[in-house]
């Protein structure tokens, strides 16, 4: 029996109310977005077109040998590269049916305002944590499905690195600019095949949904490969560097066992010293990490033997990684994993959501759960915007114009420079009530290829783990 307050008698419990709908909406579970800060914001310049080209030289190489007395000096040149960014619109839209807002517990309008602003700062964030994944797996995939028979054209799992080629030291190649791969502008990778790693050329590709470089699709080589196995890796020759936990060359090689430390920690940071990559302007590198990530490193013995006798210390008091090896941790459970990519629960690909990556290994739900720690340095992405103002004519708009202040379970919802637009009711009975939102820019990260080692980007790389 559900005993309560009232007198139990079936008289007076039916005229008594119960369940009473409380006034109010609280609000739901929400992640920090915190990606999204890890982009320059730079503002798009008026009247120049939807795309930009961006400029960058290499360094002229060192000669020591001395000059021949009477001689001139030789002249010299450097390299040059170009990465491009292209303006995007991104927006997302509520309908609000004021009578049923009128009659409901609270103010359903307003709500539901919160909840949009709420999904444009989520998206925004993602939009960043994608193209800074991106570039960090840039050229890293597996080919998806075995064949026996010579084949040049072959079926992989995400086509991120493995579609534009900068070939300067080809006639016809492509000198400054990462264009297509062709036939003449070919990009060099390593497969797997038949037991052995061999150099191939991509000389063309196609992606399974048209206009995307991201997700699954085929690569043509410019010959033909035989005996390859399902899931055989394929690597670029300018590939991110990558620190898979435990060794190997693809997710399928982690396993439950293969858990981050110090050490793998360690060889990221040298990695981007060893390329001159700078840090952050708070003097540090950045690396993201999720709850499971984080909890990981604690299980390192070398990592528990700098904490002995520091019972006290903020690392355990708080369970926060904090700052060491010249990096600040950042807790972030919107890293990539099972729960937060769309089509991970399912380890199929979605266009919604253009992560090129895998959350589990062997590519299968029955795999080993794989993480990702995010490490970044200064100027790894940028955010080009467009001044929504300039949208506006002297006509002015039927509705209002903001930029939403959100606040969320005590947290700040990041959306500056989106524009929230509740539109005056059109319908014929003045009673619907639209309201979205609106970004219009781009998240480039920017390319290292001209300096350093082959690796076209430089400013990011990942550490891989198991759970």
């Amino acid at each position: 029996m559900n005993f309560s307050v009232i007198l139990q008698s079936p008289e007076v419990r039916q005229v008594v109310q119960s369940d009473i709908l409380e006034r109010a909406f609280h609000d739901a579970l929400y992640p920090r977005n915190l990606f999204r800060g890890e982009a320059t914001p730079v503002p798009w310049p008026a009247g120049v077109g939807d795309s930009m080209v961006f400029s960058a030289p290499g360094l002229m190489p060192v000669d020591m040998t001395p000059l021949v007395p009477g001689t001139d000096p030789a002249s010299m040149t450097y390299v040059m590269e170009q990465w491009t960014s292209q303006l995007q619109q991104y927006s997302g839209s509520i309908n609000t049916h004021m009578p049923t807002s009128m009659v409901a517990i609270a103010n359903l309008f307003l709500r539901n305002a919160h909840q949009l602003g709420l999904q444009a700062a989520q998206t925004t964030n993602r939009k960043v944590r994608d193209q800074l994944y991106g570039a960090a797996m840039s050229g890293q995939t597996v080919v998806d499905g075995a064949f026996v028979a010579p084949a040049v054209t072959v079926r992989v799992k995400h086509l991120k690195g493995l579609t534009r080629s900068r070939r300067p030291d080809l006639v016809a190649g492509s000198p400054v600019r990462f264009d297509p791969v062709t036939a003449s502008n070919p990009l060099i990778v390593t497969l797997f095949d038949n037991a052995v790693a061999v150099s191939k050329n991509i000389i063309a590709f196609n992606p399974d949904t048209l206009g995307d470089e991201d997700g699954p699709g085929t690569v043509t080589f410019d010959a033909a490969v035989v005996n390859v196995a399902n899931r055989a890796y394929l690597r670029s020759s300018d590939c991110t560097f990558s620190v898979m936990v435990g060794g190997g060359n693809k997710v399928d090689d982690i396993g439950t066992t293969d858990v981050p430390t110090l050490a793998d920690i360690r060889t990221a940071v040298a990695h981007f010293w060893q390329n001159n990559v700078p840090e952050h302007p708070d003097g540090r590198f950045h690396c993201h990490v999720d709850p499971i990530s984080q909890s990981k490193v604690y299980g390192d013995a070398e990592f528990q033997r700098l904490m002995t006798a520091l019972p006290d210390y903020y690392v355990y008091k708080q369970f926060a990684l904090g700052e060491m090896l010249n990096t600040v941790f950042f807790r972030n459970s919107e890293c990539p994993g099972v729960d937060t990519v769309q089509g991970g629960p399912t380890a199929v690909w979605d266009a919604r959501d253009p992560f090129p990556g895998e959350v589990w290994n062997n590519g299968a739900t029955t795999g080993v759960r794989i993480h990702r720690m995010l490490f970044t340095a200064q100027g790894a992405a940028y955010e080009y915007y467009s001044d929504l103002s300039q949208l506006l004519t002297v006509a002015g708009v039927t509705g209002k114009l903001a930029e939403p202040n959100i606040v969320n379970n005590g947290i700040e919802v990041m959306s500056d420079r989106i524009q929230l637009i509740i539109r005056a009711p059109q319908n014929k009975l003045m009673d619907s009530v639209d309201t979205s939102w609106k970004f219009i820019g781009d998240w480039p990260v920017r390319t290292d290829v001209a300096t350093g080692d082959a690796a076209r980007y430089k400013r990011v790389l990942q550490v891989v783990h198991g759970e």
